[in-house]
Parts: C-alpha cells; sequence; structure tokens
C-alpha cells in the first residue's frame, strides 16, 4: 500500500475517535450515560416552573436520571409534556409522584420522585402523576398572608382609636378641661385661705377653748364622784321595769301577741299548702288517696264475699270433717287421713262426672263447628282463669281459693270460669279483680250453655 494512503486512513480513524469523544463529552456534560440503560416515563404538567433538559430526577436527594425531552402541546390547552430517563436498576411503584422542585437556592428545578406504597410497579413508557412545588414567592405570601391581615386588622383598630380620641377632645372638650383645671385651682386657694382662717382663729379663741375643755374636764370628775347615785337612780329604773314586765296587763298583751303570730304562722303554712290542713286546703291529693282507698276497699269486700275460701280456712262448726290445707306437713295423723278419704271421694265424683262428660261428648263436639247451633237467645259473662288437659279439683290451691267456679270440657280440655254476670259494663271491674291472681284470664260469653267469644256476645246482646 501506499504511504499517501496510510495517512489517509490515519486521518479517517483520528477524525472517527474526535467526534466519538465529542459526542461522549456532550452527553456527559447533559449528564447522560452511553453506557448504562435507562426506562424512559412521561409526566404532563400545566407549567415547569424553569425546568430544563437533562435537568435531575432524585429520589430522596440522589439523583436516579434526568430530564430527557420537554414537548410544548399547543393542541392540548399549551400544556408541556414531560419525558424522563430513570435508570432500569429503580422500579417506579404505582402512584408514584413526579414533583418540581428547586435543587439550590438559585432557583434551579429538578424532578423530585414520591413512591407510593402499592406493591405493583409502572412500566417504562407509562405516565406519571405530576405536581408543582410552590415557589419562594408563594410560600411567602402563603407565611405573609396571616401577618398581613393583623396588620390590617390592627391598622383598622387604630384608626377607630384615634378616631375616638379625637372624638373627645374636640374643642369643646379642650374648653372644659381648662375650665375644670381652672376650678381646682381655684378650690385649692380657697382651701389654703381657709386653712389660714382656721389657724387665726385657733390663735385669736385659744383661750375660750381653753376654758370649754376646763369645763368638760370638771363634768366628767363630777359624775365619777356621783357615779353612786347614779347607779342608784339606774337600779330604780330597772326595777320600775321589772314592775312593768310583772304586770297582768303586759303579760297578756306578750301572750296576745303570741297568740297572733301564731296564728298568723299556721295561717301562712296553710296558704303554703304546708302541714295536714294545708295539704287539706291546698292539694286535692288525700282526698283522692282516700278515694282510692274506699274503691280498693269495696274490691277487697266484693272479693271476699264471692271468695271466702280465698281468705278463710277453717270452720268453727267441724261438720262433715271437711280440711283445706295449703302445707300438709303440718296436719296430724288424724286430719290426713281425713284429707286422704276426701281426696278419694273426689275422685269417685271426678270419674263418675268423666262418665257423664263421654256422654256428652259428641254433642259438645259441634260447639267448635258452629257456634250458632246452641244458641237460645240468652247470654251471659264469665272471666276464664285457668284451663287444663286434666281436671283441677275445685279446692286445690291452683284455683288461689275461689268460690263458684264453674267447670266445663271443650274437647280434651278442662276450663274454669268465674264472676257469672249479664252486664257487659261489669266485665272489665271482674276482670281487673281476677288478673290479681291470674294474669292471663280473660272474658268469655255464653249463650246457654255454649261458650262463644266475648265479641260474639257483645253482638248478640246489642242485636235484641
Amino acid at each position: 500500500m501506499k504511504k499517501s494512503n496510510k495517512r489517509y486512513i490515519l486521518y479517517g480513524f483520528i477524525g472517527i475517535v474526535i467526534f466519538a469523544v465529542a459526542y461522549w463529552g456532550f452527553n456527559f456534560l447533559k449528564g447522560s450515560s452511553l453506557f448504562s440503560k435507562t426506562n424512559s416515563y412521561y409526566i404532563y404538567y400545566d407549567r415547569i416552573e424553569g425546568l430544563n433538559e437533562s435537568s435531575p430526577v432524585t429520589v430522596n436527594g440522589y439523583k436516579v436520571g434526568q430530564v430527557g425531552e420537554i414537548i410544548f402541546l399547543p393542541e392540548e390547552n399549551c400544556r408541556l409534556k414531560i419525558k424522563i430517563d430513570i435508570t432500569d436498576e429503580f422500579l417506579l411503584p404505582d402512584s408514584t409522584i413526579a414533583r418540581i422542585v428547586s435543587t439550590d437556592l438559585m432557583g434551579s428545578k429538578g424532578i423530585e420522585l414520591i413512591f407510593g406504597s402499592k406493591s405493583t410497579f409502572h412500566s417504562p413508557g407509562d405516565i406519571l402523576i405530576g405536581e408543582v412545588e410552590q415557589s419562594l414567592k408563594d410560600q411567602v405570601s402563603v407565611q405573609m398572608l396571616p401577618v398581613k391581615q393583623q396588620a390590617e386588622e390592627l391598622m383598622a383598630e387604630i384608626s377607630k382609636a384615634i378616631a375616638v380620641i379625637t372624638y373627645i377632645f374636640n374643642d369643646e372638650t379642650r374648653d372644659n378641661l381648662e375650665k375644670s383645671f381652672a376650678s381646682i385651682k381655684t378650690t385649692l386657694t380657697y382651701i389654703e385661705s381657709s386653712a389660714w382662717s382656721m389657724d387665726t382663729l385657733l390663735k385669736k379663741e385659744s383661750g375660750k377653748i381653753g376654758r370649754i375643755l376646763a369645763n368638760v374636764e370638771y363634768l366628767t370628775s363630777t359624775l365619777k364622784d356621783n357615779s353612786e347615785h347614779l347607779s342608784n337612780i339606774f337600779d330604780n329604773l330597772s326595777t320600775f321595769s321589772d314592775t312593768l314586765v310583772a304586770l297582768d296587763i303586759s303579760k297578756t298583751v306578750i301572750e296576745a301577741n303570741k297568740a297572733i303570730e301564731s296564728f298568723n304562722a299556721v295561717m301562712d303554712k296553710v296558704n303554703k299548702g304546708e302541714g295536714s290542713l294545708g295539704q287539706l286546703v291546698q292539694d286535692d291529693k288525700l282526698a283522692v288517696q282516700l278515694e282510692q282507698s274506699a274503691e280498693n276497699l269495696k274490691k277487697l269486700l266484693f272479693d271476699i264475699q264471692y271468695n271466702p275460701k280465698k281468705y278463710v280456712h277453717f270452720s268453727l262448726m267441724n261438720i262433715g270433717r271437711t280440711v283445706n290445707v295449703t302445707d300438709e306437713t303440718e296436719l296430724s295423723t288424724r286430719d290426713k287421713k281425713v284429707v286422704t278419704r276426701q281426696r278419694e271421694k273426689d275422685e269417685k265424683e271426678a270419674r263418675k262426672n268423666y262418665d257423664k262428660e263421654q256422654k256428652r261428648e259428641s254433642k259438645e263436639s259441634k260447639e267448635d263447628s258452629d257456634d250458632g247451633a246452641y244458641l237460645d237467645g240468652s247470654v251471659i259473662f264469665m272471666i276464664q282463669i285457668r284451663s287444663a288437659a286434666t281436671r283441677i279439683d275445685l279446692n286445690s290451691p291452683e284455683l288461689k281459693g275461689y268460690s263458684d267456679i264453674v267447670e266445663q270440657k271443650n274437647g280434651q280440655y278442662y276450663r274454669y270460669f268465674v264472676y257469672k254476670h249479664e252486664d257487659a259494663a261489669q266485665t272489665s271491674y271482674y276482670l281487673n279483680l281476677v288478673k290479681e291472681d291470674f294474669p292471663d284470664a280473660f272474658p268469655v260469653a255464653f249463650s246457654g250453655n255454649t261458650p262463644i267469644s266475648y265479641s260474639k256476645g257483645i253482638s248478640l246482646l246489642a242485636n235484641k
């Protein structure tokens, strides 16, 4: 090969090296690396506050990339699309925020990445959330705004105070103040003149004042010398007052006053409603209580009249040896035998009644299907107190000692009724009496011997 050709090849190689070094140096100055792989992401901003290409992208102050490109978008309301190149060593979690911040005191801008808390990550080319940090001017404005408002309020208060002072110290007030000071000066002059006159008077009349003081001293010494006589005079006055107190007329007046005061006190308490008499005069509560007590006594006497066994469990004449007991352990041996025989007798009577009821069972079964089949036009009312699958002895403690109990078997159940009456207005009264012992009691109507509902009985009475 010729020597000239070798020289051209050398020149070309040197040129390539120079170009490569220049390209590498240019990118190095821009902050990009030719030998590291990067991922690109995009952010949209309305304003970028002086952000430039190759501005740093940091995470907690550590540079992880740089701004690659700034694209102006006039068709999208002049928004700005920023491309950032991040080293592929860093993965950006979802919801990562790209905030434009100041990197130094000179106002240079950069982008700080604020990672989200999600476990998923952005893919290269995704769009990040963009924010812009407040500028120093904005921060100062935010901090100074309350101070400005307080200063304006203070100036307004000062203006009001100046206006009040100006209003108070007007020409008329100043004139009044001047007159007041002049009056004070005149008053002090008069006081000084009075003090001088008093001093002159004391100097001139000092002899008379000495004589007056001597007379006062003589008077006090005279009273001291006659103290015994004065004591006698006071004793006589005391005796006279004791005599007046001892007089009957004074005692009578005192007692009369006391009586009037006591009477006024009693009348005052009566007017205020205090005491029994006051309550009777001012409050009808006692009268209402007396009325309630009379009503309760009426109910008790009525209950004793119709249910004597509920309250009395003994008989003066032991005819037939009927024994009513509540606790068999308290009975003697003889009484226990009587109770046993009485129970056997009741069981025989119950079996006899059961046989009779079996014969009427076919007739009574119609009552459940048709209430009107046995209606004869007469209606009575009673209160049902118990219902049981087995028959209950009428003298059993379960029936609480009620007398005149009506027992009726309806199908497979025994039903027990009390307080037979024809006037439906009395039902509520009887029901209240029974509910004290049987809370589940309810009223029932009868047409003949057939039980019907209470409402149907009311309807039958209304249609008569």
